[in-house]
């Protein structure tokens, strides 16, 4: 027994070895950017269901008095489209909706240009509606609303260009998709979030606030700049201010890969590009499919000094996670992500 006790031994001890190693080798390096004042935020790598790094630096707000753990919650940024367009999925499957239809259908006080745009226009960026315009608003140190919005839509007489002739980013696409979940299911788009998103997959932290300053900020990493002075803009938009951690974001790309909350062939949708030249994204940012899996699921987005990316990939014998959060923007997340998958050696 004893000898079995001893092969049994030398056989895992290589495995905990490398773990280690990898471990030590990324803490190092995530730790010499924080001495460097080049990173303030959360990290968690995940291997094949396994945490293989988890670790938070610097502070929870611009005071430096208290320090950030694993129990913040972050602004997603652009990551949070993932989930309107989820929901408009979820909807389809139900028979409730389909993609290709008018979204006149379902948001009857828009101008006649809405006659022209498909829901799939919206979920692909090519709806021909403008950029938000966010520093209008915000030069004047003037709250962003919903009304706001919308005025800003109804006075718009015409779009940039037709429907599905040509791709443009706008944050106008993910407000109408949540605004259509609203009309079609009578409750209100965080909710809807809450019930079908959030509480059956795990994401227990998660919360969409009412507005920014946060009129309740326990546990919110609030923004701030390399001189720790915190973000002043305001804003109060229905259903778009997504705040999780890290593991909010690693039980949804985890349950969202497993076609638990949308089936496989809504998932393949969501990853279709538009077909045109440029820096084009799918709903879900950036995905790729080899035979029949996602091989590689990356999503980058940030407002203010929030900056977040979360990197999924599956080789089809090994599944790596990586999710970095920063309440302390420096532009440097595809550097990080990057460098901890080459540390980790994953191809």
């Amino acid at each position: 027994m004893k000898r079995i006790f001893s092969a049994l031994l030398l056989l895992f001890t290589p495995i905990v070895l490398i773990n280690c190693k990898s471990h030590t080798s990324i803490d190092s390096y995530m730790k010499e950017l924080a001495k460097e004042g080049d990173f303030n935020g959360n990290v968690l790598v995940v291997k094949n269901g396994e945490t293989i790094y988890e670790n938070s630096f610097g502070f929870s707000d611009g005071s430096k008095t208290t320090k950030l753990t694993n129990r913040f919650r972050f602004d997603l940024g652009s990551v949070y489209k993932e989930f309107p367009a989820v929901s408009i999925l979820q909807l389809q499957e139900k028979g409730l909706l389909h993609t290709d239809d008018r979204i006149d259908i379902y948001l009857k006080d828009l101008p006649n240009w809405s006659s022209k745009i498909t829901i799939k226009n919206l979920l692909q960026y090519t709806s021909g509606l403008p950029k938000v315009a966010w520093d209008k608003y915000f030069e004047k140190d003037e709250k962003i609303t919903d009304q706001k919005i919308k005025n800003d839509l109804l006075n718009l007489k015409e779009l940039e260009f037709e429907p599905g002739s040509d791709y443009l980013y706008t944050n106008y696409s993910p407000i109408l998709l949540g605004q259509i979940v609203a009309n079609i299911t009578k409750q209100a788009f965080p909710e809807y979030v809450k019930e079908n998103l959030f509480i059956p997959f795990g994401l227990n932290s998660a919360k969409i606030q009412q507005e920014v300053p946060y009129l309740n900020s326990d546990l919110m990493a609030i923004p701030f700049d390399e001189n720790f002075k915190e973000d002043t803009y305001k804003a109060s938009i229905s259903g778009v201010i997504f705040s999780l951690t890290a593991r909010d974001l690693q039980n949804w790309l985890t349950n969202l890969h497993a076609f638990k909350i949308i089936s496989k062939v809504s998932l393949q949708f969501l990853s279709e590009e538009a077909d045109f030249w440029g820096n084009i994204q799918a709903p879900l940012g950036g995905v790729t499919w080899k035979n029949g899996i996602v091989k590689e699921h990356y999503h980058h987005g940030e407002t203010g000094n929030y900056e977040c990316i979360v990197k999924r990939f599956n080789n089809g014998k090994d599944v790596l996670t990586i999710i970095v959060q920063a309440n302390q923007k420096h532009q440097n997340m595809f550097d990080i992500s990057d460098e901890i998958k080459s540390i980790l050696k994953f191809n």
